[in-house]
């Protein structure tokens, strides 16, 4: 069998002789893919004037969310560990085969208009260094062209990916790091200075909290798309994650922190430039900002949606997908959206419905399945074992439709409310709709 053909994304599993990832090369990844650039914002609006907190509670606040989501992304990602399925295939399990397409749509959909907004944002990058070098930048041009690039890279295949993914990672963990410790040299009175402010322990710090948690945690509902890829070791599985995340996280999120310290200045790229000393290391730090959107988009914004287009239509192949979402994304227009307050709020509420989608995957796998799926039945459009009310499994929906509702109503809590609402009221629904059905199959 050739790499090409051995290493070719579709929904079918992943046998354990085919995965890519090891611990290393795993971590590695992820150290480059969430690096996402909200989570720069939000490391800087916990601070005044826009939030309440001082540094050292900013940065713990950090740490609590960057170990969540390692959390999360692990415990999500075991399906797919252990069997080799995409989330497509995974979430039959939880919402039916019908059902199903409902739970990749609330994930694809948003990793549609990300895409587009974070190439947006690293072709504006881009034009300032050019600009500032060569005197013409054109952020349009740069646009298009950043787009190409990434559908060429996504449409390459898995192998790229990982080989993209794992050599940028340590460049720009170096870069922030370098960051870092110019801004420490260069703004040490702003950093004492919000270091000992009063700052709170309350409210501001959990509603903290559940944003950082909220920027990357789409990504751990459809985790199963990358771990079908992982050495098939539980092991692996948590060190990868909790090497991985965390490590990336706290680095740019606490970059967001100190730069919202040291200048106060909201848009990431200005921001970033300002705390350069020279010339120099302004365009270093728009290069990592170019760099980030790329890694990023290629796991977290093209990877859901392209598997999602091929899900609702078979037919149609990994490079045909990706083109196709490459397209799309331009359509959604992101240089309107960037600054459109109206639509992250849309976003915002949509994104509420993912928390129970999590937490409905979470009691269906653990606490339903046992950690036993049955593969052959899943890649079955008319099977008997997941089939449920026609190939919707109602309780699931309406786990997530009582704890999407509550999650826009308590919306600064987002997933904190949501998430749990839609696990625990889909396991009081499940035994009471499916009881029987249950005992049918077994029979």
């Amino acid at each position: 069998m050739s790499k090409q053909a051995e290493h070719k994304v579709d929904l079918t599993r992943v046998p354990d002789d085919r995965r890519l990832f090891g611990t290393v090369s795993y971590m590695l990844m992820w150290w480059s893919s969430v690096i996402v650039i909200q989570g720069f914002m939000l490391g800087q609006s916990m601070l005044p004037p826009v939030g309440g907190l001082n540094i050292f509670q900013a940065l713990t606040a950090m740490v609590v969310a960057s170990l969540t989501l390692a959390i999360f992304f692990s415990l999500n990602g075991s399906a797919g560990l252990k069997y080799g399925i995409p989330f497509a295939i995974h979430s039959r399990s939880s919402f039916g085969v019908k059902g199903s397409k409902i739970a990749t749509l609330l994930r694809g959909v948003p990793a549609l208009f990300w895409f587009g907004i974070a190439t947006w944002i690293g072709a504006d990058a881009i034009a300032m260094v050019t600009q500032t070098m060569f005197g013409f930048g054109n952020t349009m041009v740069y646009f298009f062209i950043f787009q190409i690039l990434q559908v060429i890279l996504a449409a390459s295949g898995i192998q790229s990916i990982k080989w993209f993914e794992s050599s940028m990672a340590i460049i720009i963990v170096l870069i922030m790091g370098y960051m870092m410790i110019s801004i420490s040299q260069n703004f040490g009175d702003q950093l004492t200075a919000n270091w000992t402010s009063a700052g709170s322990w309350g409210m501001p710090f959990i509603t903290s909290v559940v944003a950082l948690v909220g920027a990357v945690f789409t990504s751990s509902v459809n985790n199963s798309d990358l771990t079908r890829y992982l050495k098939n070791s539980q092991k692996v599985n948590w060190i990868g994650h909790l090497a991985g995340i965390p490590i990336s996280n706290a680095f740019l999120v606490g970059l967001g922190i100190m730069s919202g310290a040291a200048v106060g200045e909201w848009d990431p790229v200005k921001a970033l430039v300002k705390i350069a000393p020279n010339t120099a290391t302004a365009m270093l730090i728009l290069i990592f900002i170019a760099l980030a959107q790329i890694t990023t988009n290629l796991t977290m914004n093209v990877l859901p949606p392209a598997l999602t287009l091929m899900d609702f239509v078979p037919k149609i192949g990994w490079k045909t997908s990706c083109v196709i979402v490459g397209v799309l994304g331009v359509v959604t227009c992101p240089w309107l959206l960037f600054n459109s307050q109206g639509f992250f709020g849309l976003i915002n509420a949509y994104s509420a419905f993912l928390g129970p989608v999590l937490g409905v995957m979470l009691a269906d796998y653990f606490f339903i399945r046992k950690q036993t799926l049955d593969i052959d039945e899943l890649y079955k459009e008319n099977n008997t074992k997941y089939r449920f009310t026609n190939g919707w499994n109602l309780a699931a929906l309406i786990a997530v439709g009582i704890g999407g509702i509550f999650g826009i109503i308590f919306n600064s809590l987002s997933w904190l409310v949501a998430m749990p609402i839609g696990l625990v009221v889909y396991m009081i629904l499940y035994p009471i709709i499916y009881k029987s059905h249950d005992a049918k199959v077994k029979a």
